[in-house]
């Protein structure tokens, strides 16, 4: 890596280096520097004048852009202590993810690359409401040794480099070592975490690369080797990626040129679409419009014939989401996070079949109350142990981490990876010291299994690691195969999903709704889900519950029932019983009801 220490007091630092390797900014210390900034840029007050409040959920801080800068200082802040404390790397993205691009956030990466641990989180709400310097500087203590290292990344919003600038600026000051990534999507930013802290690695991987260019020579020679594995191939039809208009096109365009640099011209052609600046962030694409709204993405760029995608995938902003698609102007085939995940327990089923009695690991599925019931059935048939976690990535992230040696978790949104425990190393390791007694099927498996803790972020959700780990899958069961211009009906007619109808409604205070632990009934008001209950039991192979929003005011809805107008009619059902137990002292009609 290029060290390059930058000392200048003005000017925002925004780049990496041009290898993919990112800047490294040596510490400044100095407690005047960050009394500068804190002072500089206090935080923002209401209309009354009253100094607002943030709160850190499973996006971060997420806001509007212009409230974030004393947030930056006091994360930078943070990010610098926790790493001192804990003694490893640990990393800081700025991005907002699928939100519009008046929006900008942060959130912390903890050193195994995963999502920061509750403590960290309830220091980060304590900083980011000290009002005074004061009051944030003695909370922490700044480091004199600059043993602490803090890797830093963003994504392509306008606002995003000079936010950027603020958190490193405060990190810096704190005592930390800054590994600068530049414009990197949020799975690379928690891999280049991930990797910094070799002694959290298992031996299996590659040598550590805390770096992007680590990070894609590691994705393609994977996949490559995975794809050498497989007899017949079908790569005639490209791989359409709408990019969201974010961060993912420029990290798809350079993971295509590496893909080329190992496998030559005998690969799928992928071809990225929906540049920055192409159209709107977010904006009638990505991976959130075509899963929620179920139909194909906008296509900014003028030269895209959009009338028939083959072969399409979506990304999120921060390309952390990934779902599939296929479209003419007479249909539209959704794969969402749920069939992502039906397919890969169908593939790992089938690999591990090879190793009859020799194989004692526990497979499972975490999903949560969003996934389609058809999924979930389809899923405990295989059979695949299936576990209901609470909505958010942190939660069934835990779960698929803690109960299985190969844990399997995408939200219906394309969130999703695979985490591969001990137990399943071990089975690795032994069966390569056995492998002359291996049957030629069990050898080829054992070659596919032991690539993929190499092709599936182990971090975090990644949709460039989901999107080359699917199409590998596709190619091995022959599955992406055209017939009538439609992705092979093998793969979306696993099973048939129950329709469904999501909704929210607005209400005096949320937190009068206090849910389970999975978040499938409500507990309080007791009222409410009794009514629920009676609903759901009208209605043959129907459910449905209520949840309130980590973020807005609001209760989100879901009904799922046999007939679409037996979904609409239970989800119409619960809004009126919320706006019944909920809104009992307000006029309901200006309650507002709203498609999600």
């Amino acid at each position: 890596m290029n060290n390059n220490n930058n000392n200048k007091n003005d000017g925002i630092i925004q780049t990496s280096n041009e290898d993919d390797t990112p800047l490294i900014l040596s510490p400044r210390v100095s407690k005047k520097e960050l009394i500068r900034l804190l002072e500089s840029h206090p935080l923002p007050k209401d209309t009354n004048g009253k100094v607002l409040s943030f709160t850190y959920g499973t996006a971060g801080f997420r806001y509007d852009a212009k409230l974030l800068e004393g947030i930056m200082i006091r994360v930078g802040i943070l990010a610098a202590y926790v790493a001192s404390n804990c003694s490893s790397s640990v990393g800081l993205m700025i991005t907002a993810s699928h939100n519009d691009e008046s929006y900008n956030g942060v959130k912390l990466s903890g050193s195994d690359g995963g999502m920061m641990n509750s403590e960290g989180e309830a220091l980060a709400v304590d900083l980011a409401n000290a009002v005074t310097p004061e009051d944030v500087l003695k909370r922490v203590v700044i480091q004199q040794n600059n043993a602490s290292v803090v890797h830093v990344g963003h994504d392509t919003r306008v606002h995003s480099p000079a936010l950027t600038d603020l958190a490193v600026r405060a990190a810096r000051a704190m005592g930390a070592t800054v590994y600068l990534h530049g414009v990197v999507s949020t799975p690379q930013l928690h891999y280049c975490t991930m990797m910094d802290n070799p002694q959290l690695l298992p031996a299996l991987l590659l040598p550590p690369m805390p770096n992007v260019k680590g990070y894609y020579l590691q994705l393609a020679t994977a996949y490559a080797e995975f794809m050498n594995s497989i007899d017949e191939r079908d790569e005639s039809f490209p791989l359409i990626v709408d990019c969201a208009c974010g961060v993912g096109f420029p990290q798809l365009q350079q993971l295509d040129r590496v893909l080329t640099d190992v496998m030559g011209n005998n690969r799928r052609t992928i071809v990225p679409h929906n540049a920055p600046g192409e159209g709107p962030l977010n904006e009638r694409c990505g991976s959130e419009f075509v899963q929620k709204q179920q139909q194909p993405p906008t296509w900014y760029n003028p030269n895209k014939d959009d009338n028939v995608v083959y072969y399409g995938a979506s990304l999120d902003g921060d390309a952390d989401r990934i779902v599939f698609f296929s479209s003419s102007p007479s249909n539209f085939i959704l794969l969402d996070g749920d069939k992502i995940a039906a397919l890969i327990c169908l593939f790992l089923k089938q690999q591990l079949s090879y190793f009859s009695d020799e194989c004692n690991l526990k497979l499972g599925v975490v999903q949560t109350a969003y996934a389609n019931g058809s999924s979930t059935k389809y899923l405990k048939e295989l059979p695949v142990e299936v576990r209901i976690a609470k909505t958010g990535v942190k939660h069934v992230h835990k779960v698929a981490h803690e109960e299985f040696d190969i844990g399997v978790y995408f939200e219906a949104n394309g969130h999703g990876t695979v985490l591969f425990g001990t137990n399943f190393y071990n089975f690795i390791d032994r069966c390569n010291a056995n492998a002359s007694s291996l049957s030629a099927d069990a050898t080829v498996a054992l070659t596919r299994l032991q690539l993929l803790p190499k092709i599936i972020n182990q971090a975090v959700g990644d949709a460039l690691s989901d999107l080359l780990f699917v199409d590998a899958i596709l190619q091995l069961q022959q599955q992406n195969k055209f017939d009538n211009g439609n992705i092979n009906e093998n793969w979306n007619s696993l099973y048939v999903d129950l329709p469904s109808k999501q909704c929210k409604v607005s209400v005096p205070d949320r937190t009068m709704i206090v849910m389970n632990d999975n978040e499938t009934a409500c507990l309080s008001p007791i009222e409410l889900q009794q009514d629920l209950d009676d609903a759901v039991t009208s209605l043959k192979g129907a459910r449905c519950f209520v949840r309130p929003s980590g973020t807005e005011n609001v209760v989100r809805v879901y009904a799922e029932a046999s007939t679409t107008e037996e979904a609409n009619e239970l989800a119409d059902i619960a809004v009126k019983l919320i706006k019944k137990h909920l809104c009992n002292n307000h006029d309901v009609s200006k309650i507002p009801l709203s498609k999600l």
